[in-house]
This record gives structure tokens, C-alpha cells and sequence, in this order.
């Protein structure tokens, strides 16, 4: 999904950078390529777009300065800039199937301790029958 969001980046700042019709970076194509990457990055990582697109066009108006970068480059400098947020993203998501886990195995715990109490109950009535 996100490689989906890298790919859409790169070609909708293409099309940004060509129909400004200029061979390099203007403050209107800057704005215009933070403004799609931020679309894009509000969805996959809200907490974290705005330092990510910071990132993202520094890094590509650093090393593409006539902005004549493929699409391959446009997906490494933003997997570079995501990638502290893609590892956050990984860490809590781990976090919460864990905590999840934890508590599918104590309601299972918890549900076998009333079964084990039930049964016992019975027994008891059962003895007490007799």
C-alpha cells in the first residue's frame, strides 16, 4: 500500500515539476510537491507528515537540483525519510497483536478457571444427590 503511495508521489510530482515548465526547484514547485506529499503521508503516517515532507524535499532538492530524478530516486529518498516512521508504525503495531494476545490467552485462562469452577459445582451437587 504504501509502495502504492511512494509510486503516485513520484508521479504526480513529475507531472508538478513539468508543468511548471522550469528545469529545477522554484518555491511554486516546492509548495506543490509538499502539498502532494502531504496527501499522501497524512494517510500513512499522520503523526509524522509534515517532519517527513520536510525531509522528503530537502533531500530531493539537495540531490536532484535541476529536479530531474526518476522514479526509483523518488522512492529512495522517501523510504529514507520514512523510515523512522515506518519503524515506529512496525513497533506499535507489534505492540497492540501482543497486548491483544496477552489477552486472548487470559480469557482463555480466565474461561478454563469457570469451567474447572462449574464442573466442580456439579460434582458437588452430584454428591450432595446421593
Amino acid at each position: 500500500m504504501k509502495k502504492m503511495i511512494y509510486t503516485g508521489l513520484a508521479f504526480a510530482l513529475v507531472v508538478v515539476l513539468q508543468s511548471c515548465g522550469s528545469k529545477g526547484w522554484t518555491d511554486d514547485s516546492k509548495a506543490s510537491a509538499n502539498k502532494v506529499c502531504m496527501m499522501g503521508m497524512e494517510i500513512s503516517y499522520p503523526d509524522d507528515a509534515k517532519s517527513i515532507c520536510d525531509c522528503y524535499i530537502d533531500n530531493l532538492v539537495k540531490k536532484y537540483p535541476n529536479a530531474d530524478f526518476t522514479a526509483e530516486q523518488n522512492t529512495e529518498v522517501m523510504d529514507s525519510c520514512t523510515a523512522d516512521a515506518k519503524k515506529k508504525a512496525d513497533d506499535e503495531m507489534e505492540r497492540k497483536l501482543n497486548e491483544s494476545m496477552q489477552n486472548l490467552e487470559d480469557g482463555i485462562e480466565k474461561a478454563g478457571e469457570e469451567i474447572e469452577e462449574a464442573a466442580d459445582a456439579v460434582k458437588e451437587k452430584v454428591e450432595e444427590k446421593k
